[in-house]
């Protein structure tokens, strides 16, 4: 039986649609614009002029200069569909478990688009699309405004600021602008998460589906992942409640 996901890795050949979509993106909170976030996202990726300025060619090479992410670029390993009702059952404290709580607390779907890996941009785009809550949870940036532009950054200092995430970015501020939202937590996740992206070792390309079992704190001190947090010192995001 064939794998089914939320959406098409086909961009809208509807201009309206994608700006529809654009509008309601920047409008809305990060959390509550999953079907936006998604034909946008897919539109810039995938469509030919998307392509053009995301210039995923370059990320590519980017990726081909450091040992673990060209073999794993070599390796264009595909793991399958996330089923969250077993990771749950993990036990508390493992990365399988912790994303089975993020995403389960947060109404999210870890399977909700799948790109075609039929070449290297495509296993790429389809990696990135997979692991986006893993790096969630590995790096402590919540799914709200500063969160994701936290990840955001922090994906910049890893994958040398591709294209993609600057536009993203911007729609994000943007949004921020709109909304008249606090621009404070925006511009620590903006700086945190990048000094972060640099420091930590590679998160691409891991085989994330081998290490369910493992303590999440294990994992981050293995990638050396530094945990954003406030002033005044706590976490930026609460510990996540076990589920059930």
């Amino acid at each position: 039986m064939a794998e089914t996901h939320a959406y098409s890795a086909e961009p809208t050949r509807n201009p309206f649609r994608f700006g529809l979509a654009l509008w309601r993106l920047i409008r809305s909170e990060p959390g509550e614009s999953t079907p936006e976030a998604a034909i946008v996202e897919i539109g810039f990726a995938r469509s030919k002029l998307g392509r053009r300025f995301a210039r995923w060619e370059q990320l590519v090479e980017a990726l081909k200069r450091h040992p673990r992410t060209a073999e794993a670029l070599r390796e264009r390993r595909v793991f399958g569909r996330i089923e969250l009702a077993g990771l749950a059952d993990l036990p508390v404290g493992s990365l399988g478990r912790s994303f089975a709580d993020h995403c389960l607390t947060r109404d999210l779907d870890p399977n909700l688009v799948h790109v075609p890996p039929d070449d290297e941009i495509g296993w790429v785009l389809n990696h990135l699309y997979q692991t986006h809550d893993i790096w969630h949870v590995i790096t402590g940036w919540d799914n709200d405004l500063p969160g994701e532009v936290g990840l955001g950054n922090f994906y910049s200092g890893q994958l040398g600021s591709p294209a993609f995430f600057g536009f993203m970015l911007a729609l994000i501020l943007g949004g921020v602008v709109w909304r008249k939202a606090e621009l404070d937590p925006v511009m620590h996740a903006i700086a945190h998460g990048y000094q972060a992206g640099q420091k930590a070792e590679p998160l691409f390309g891991v085989h994330w589906d081998e290490m369910w079992e493992v303590p999440l704190d294990e994992i981050r001190e293995r990638f050396g992942v530094e945990i954003p947090a406030t002033s005044d010192g706590a976490a930026s995001v609460a510990p996540i409640q076990a589920v059930g």
